[in-house]
């Protein structure tokens, strides 16, 4: 029997972040202008949008004692009811809580359960994520919400984390300082890892429906006066071409990414991943030199 066939499954892929943020309206006007999301739920307390058909992509929750935004939880849909179970014993088995999901998601799914990884990040896990019939009627929105990016002062907990506990499986390391981890939907990453002094959100990546797209979202951020974080990356790890934007009032930075790659079944079944040095042509096939990291 092959190792994929006994292999016990992760998560399939991520559906949505939690994110408080101090003034509830500006974020919902900047998710929607510039990433492109779509408006569905809201009052005076939370807002729910989405890129696709998933129930939502983002929630966001009024927290107006804070100055900056704070990502507190991020959820992955699981395959089926069996692979849920099993999550859950792992993660009882690593001696770790299980806790309820929020109250909002809990309407939204069949089953599941969160808990928390090692930086306190809650992780919720659910089957059955409700969807819509149709995909909003915009032309400029993303397609998919792709993979949070962790930096961590617990790089090592974390790693152990989400690889044996919650059954991530690695695609490439950057050094010892970076991890891309991939789920069952065959991201190349749907979760990246990156060793720091503090425990933060980095980015959320949003894959758009063509590279178009993600340069007319790099107009209005330019038009708007949004801060590019990191201008136009041609990722060597995922071969995706992207660039961030950060307004830390209403989120971690915003990736909008094209071509990211999508393992084949069988690349999901057999890759082994690369250990590749520390140097920014590792990170953007563009950089000209070992010693360029002046764009990031």
């Amino acid at each position: 029997m092959s190792t994929e066939a006994t292999r016990r499954r992760g998560p399939y892929g991520m559906e949505y972040a939690r994110i408080e943020v101090p003034d509830l309206a500006a974020s919902i006007e900047f998710l929607q202008y510039h990433v492109g999301l779509q408006l569905e739920q809201h009052d005076d307390e939370y807002a729910f949008l989405r890129a696709d058909i998933e129930h939502h992509s983002i929630e966001l929750v009024a927290a107006p004692q804070r100055e900056v935004s704070w990502t507190t939880a991020i959820g992955f849909s699981v395959e089926s009811e069996a692979v849920l179970d099993d999550l859950r014993d792992r993660v009882t088995a690593a001696g770790l809580e299980i806790l309820d999901l929020a109250d909002r998601v809990k309407p939204l799914v069949q089953n599941g359960f969160a808990v928390r990884d090692p930086n306190g990040l809650v992780v919720e896990l659910f089957t059955e994520f409700t969807e819509y019939a149709e995909p909003p009627l915009i032309e400029l929105r993303p397609v998919d919400l792709v993979h949070p990016f962790l930096a961590t002062d617990k790089y090592e907990e974390s790693l152990h984390f989400y690889t044996e506990v919650l059954g991530f499986q690695a695609s490439d390391h950057v050094g010892d300082v970076t991890v891309f981890l991939r789920c069952e939907d065959r991201y190349h990453h749907s979760l990246a890892l990156q060793r720091n002094k503090e425990f933060y959100v980095a980015h959320l990546c949003f894959r758009m429906k063509s590279f178009d797209h993600v340069m007319r979202g790099r107009a209005r951020a330019q038009y708007k006066q949004v801060p590019i974080a990191s201008d136009l990356v041609n990722h060597s790890a995922s071969t995706s071409i992207a660039f961030y934007m950060h307004d830390p009032k209403h989120g971690p930075r915003y990736e909008l990414c094209d071509r990211h790659r999508v393992f084949t079944p069988e690349e999901h079944a057999t890759h082994r991943a690369r250990r590749m040095s520390v140097d920014p042509r590792n990170i953007d096939v563009w950089r000209p030199a070992a010693d360029d990291w002046g764009r990031f």
